[in-house]
């Protein structure tokens, strides 16, 4: 493969106005071979999309490319160092909080186990039938079976009807599961906040700032466990934890991810589509994609088939130049 993206790289020199068929028609390459080539020199921004050229990609000199490519990485790191401090000064402010509590509260606090999935279930049923004010939750993995969605569901609309204020985050690419963007929405329209994000660091329900259930480790048989903790000074840090991801979360959107259109009526991507395009541009594997987007790499690539279809590109990579050309991952 550094053999042909080599050569690749030398007809990009030597013509600007090279086209993909006539340097795999000359050299006899398969188009997973083209593919192949064009992925490592993306990958290493010695090509980058150009919009105003035929074959979509310009080729930059390697001190340009390494450039590009340490400046990225600055970048990266810069952002992660801003998360950590973000974080840390977030955690620091909950502690401070508590820091004048004295010891003896902390005694108050009252831990139960439950473990097997029928009991986890009564649990909740109990729980959600003694709320008086408001339920917070965070839903990380996978979406959940269909019979549990709806259970749930009627245990939030019971909740709702009784005035209670329910707020919940959901991981975008569970959301994105037909059945459960149809129980998100019909919990939208009941009255209830919901947003979706990328990432959550834990399953947890926390009830009236008083009740709070995390899971627990699965005992010796891999029975579901969960853990309730009830008392206002521990459940006030799982608040807290809630509130951080609420604040980082985004507003569950009127139409699925990729579903967007135009007031024309011209179809743009949206949500994971778009995310998905701007990943190809980059010349991401799929391996990547699925890990960043939460998803199985399958799914990553009927996806990406559905985007080269509507774009009637020949190959992933040609889907992303012409992303680019239409203006499509404009900021």
């Amino acid at each position: 493969m550094r053999e042909r993206a080599q050569e690749l790289y030398r007809v990009a020199l030597d013509d600007a106005a090279w086209h993909p068929e006539t340097v795999t028609g000359q050299h006899g390459w398969s188009d997973g071979e083209f593919a192949d080539a064009l992925q490592l020199l993306t990958r290493l921004r010695l090509f980058v999309p150009a919009p105003d050229n035929a074959n979509g990609w310009t080729a930059l000199t390697p001190d340009t490319a390494l450039r590009n490519l340490l400046g990225e990485e600055e970048r990266h790191v810069a952002s992660l160092l801003t998360h950590v401090q973000q974080t840390r000064s977030a955690l620091a402010r909950v502690l401070a909080d508590f820091q004048p509590v004295h010891a003896q509260d902390l005694l108050s606090v009252r831990m139960e186990v439950v473990t097997g999935g029928a009991n986890v279930s009564a649990a909740l049923e109990d729980v959600s039938r003694g709320v008086e004010e408001e339920v917070l939750s965070l839903h990380p993995g996978r979406a959940l079976p269909i019979g549990m969605v709806e259970a749930g569901l009627e245990r939030d609309l019971a909740a709702l009807r009784r005035g209670v204020r329910v707020r919940t985050v959901h991981l975008g690419s569970a959301a994105a599961v037909p059945h459960m963007t149809s129980y998100l929405r019909r919990l939208n329209s009941a009255g209830a906040q919901v947003r979706v994000a990328h990432t959550l660091p834990l399953r947890l329900i926390v009830v009236d700032r008083a009740t709070a259930i995390v899971p627990a480790p699965p005992s010796g048989n891999d029975q579901m466990a969960a853990v309730i903790l009830r008392g206002e000074t521990l459940v006030g840090v799982f608040r807290e934890i809630f509130e951080h991801c609420w604040a980082a979360a985004s507003v569950l959107a009127d139409t699925a991810p990729g579903e967007a259109e135009d007031c024309d009526g011209e179809w743009r991507p949206e949500g994971r589509y778009r995310e998905l395009l701007r990943m190809l541009e980059g010349g991401l594997t799929d391996e990547a994609m699925a890990r960043k987007l939460g998803i199985s790499e399958r799914t990553v690539r009927r996806l990406v088939s559905e985007l080269t279809e509507r774009l009637g590109a020949a190959s992933r990579f040609q889907a992303g130049a012409c992303a680019v050309r239409l203006g499509w991952l404009d900021a």
